[in-house]
């Protein structure tokens, strides 16, 4: 089943109401609208840490239903692994817009990639993507992704393999003050934080607190030069 629906989280409730789940495993660090769209149709969230690969720190049953964002754009080895894994595995491509739909259930977001005000595919059981993609917009995020990876691969502490859907450039520094002076270099881009604070007991609190995502949407590399 194809749909086109107007944001994530609707797709993420839609997927909730098709198998009718009373509960399904969602990681810490993900937006807090995730788990309230659970709540929203009476399915419990269960939650999960995730490593520094950004893979579950936990194993899961076979029959569980489990929700797996695609990181920033650049997991899709991860969702590789994880589908193999479980049967039932959900792949929230908010961050990854041009990946193929993978998993049990597909559901992505159209206005962090596109000049639109909503938008969300979903794909439920169903792998076939009909959608006309915009080849020459997807090689020009690639090939900004591309020039800041080469500056600042050496200082990053994310291991990046593969990005054929960026949303953005990762970039994990070694504590706080190298996050900010990352940020003063870029003054005038807007970065966001994502997503919420999580206790600073959690593996998670660095990804809040010293991971900057750069926008690849035009080429700023010089200013990281």
């Amino acid at each position: 089943m194809y749909k086109c629906l107007d944001y994530a989280r609707n797709s993420f409730k839609e997927v909730i109401k098709f198998y009718g789940l009373k509960q399904i495993h969602i990681p810490y660090y993900l937006c807090d609208v995730i788990r309230h769209s659970a709540f929203e149709v009476n399915c419990k969230p269960i939650f999960y840490h995730i490593g520094n690969n950004f893979l579950p720190e936990k194993d899961f049953k076979k029959d569980d239903f489990i929700l797996y964002p695609n990181y920033f754009g650049i997991c899709d080895n991860n969702v590789e692994t994880l589908c193999k894994m479980y049967p039932n595995i959900i792949i929230d491509n908010a961050h990854s817009y041009f990946s193929a739909p993978s998993g049990r259930a597909c559901f992505n977001s159209k206005r962090k990639f596109l000049d639109v005000d909503s938008g969300s595919d979903l794909w439920i059981e169903e792998t076939t993507d009909n959608r006309k993609l915009n080849t020459d917009l997807l090689k020009k995020r690639a090939d900004n992704f591309s020039k800041i990876h080469n500056i600042l691969k050496p200082t990053n502490l994310l291991k990046i393999d593969k990005n054929l859907s960026p949303f953005c450039y990762p970039y994990l520094a070694k504590d706080e003050k190298s996050a900010d002076n990352i940020v003063k270099k870029l003054d005038g881009v807007e970065i966001f934080r994502y997503w919420n604070a999580l206790p600073k007991s959690y593996n998670e609190y660095k990804f809040y607190s010293r991971l900057v995502p750069i926008p690849i949407t035009h080429d700023i590399s010089e200013k990281l030069s």
